[in-house]
C-alpha cells in the first residue's frame, strides 16, 4: 500500500510540473505588444527593399518566383511580374546566368537548358527570406550569388 501511495503521490507531482510548464511555454496571457492599447494584435513585419542586381558590388541574393525556357520567351512570366507589381515589386524577365551559379542551380530544377527567370534581388539573405515568407506567390528557388553581365551603360 506504501508503494502505491507513493507511486501515485510521484504521478500527481509530475502531472502538476508537466501542466505549469506547458503553460508556461504557451504564453497565452501575454498581451504585450507594439500597439498603444495593449490590445494584442500581432505585428506585421515590413517588406524589404528589392535592389538593382547590376549595380550590387558584393554577393546578393535573389528570390526567383518563376521560372520559363527562354523559347517560351518573356509572355509566359507575365502574371508573375504583375503579382510582384501589385506586391510592390517591379520586375522583368532576366536571364539567371547573369547572377554565378543560378542558371546552374534554375536548370537543374526546371530541366530547363535555357532558363529565363523572374527574380527579386536582395542585398542579404535576411532580406530574401522576409520576402519569401511575405510573399503568397511561388518560389522556384533563392539564390546567391555575384552580378555576371556586363551592365547596360
Amino acid at each position: 500500500m506504501r508503494q502505491t501511495l507513493r507511486s501515485t503521490a510521484a504521478a500527481l507531482l509530475l502531472a502538476g510540473t508537466v501542466a505549469l510548464g506547458a503553460s508556461a511555454c504557451t504564453g497565452s496571457d501575454d498581451t504585450s505588444t507594439d500597439a498603444p492599447d495593449g490590445e494584442g494584435t500581432a505585428v506585421t513585419p515590413a517588406w524589404p527593399t528589392a535592389i538593382d542586381p547590376a549595380t550590387a558590388q558584393d554577393a546578393f541574393w535573389v528570390v526567383w518566383t518563376d521560372v520559363a525556357d527562354t523559347a517560351e520567351g518573356a509572355a509566359k512570366l507575365q502574371p508573375t511580374i504583375d503579382a510582384l507589381a501589385a506586391a510592390g515589386y517591379t520586375t522583368l524577365p532576366w536571364d539567371p546566368a547573369c547572377q554565378s551559379g543560378a542558371e546552374e542551380q534554375l536548370g537543374g530544377l526546371t530541366g530547363y537548358a535555357d532558363p529565363l527567370g523572374v527574380g527579386v534581388a536582395f542585398a542579404s539573405a535576411e532580406e530574401a527570406g522576409m520576402f519569401d515568407t511575405l510573399y503568397e506567390g511561388a518560389t522556384v528557388s533563392v539564390t546567391e550569388g555575384t552580378y555576371t553581365c556586363t551592365p547596360a551603360s
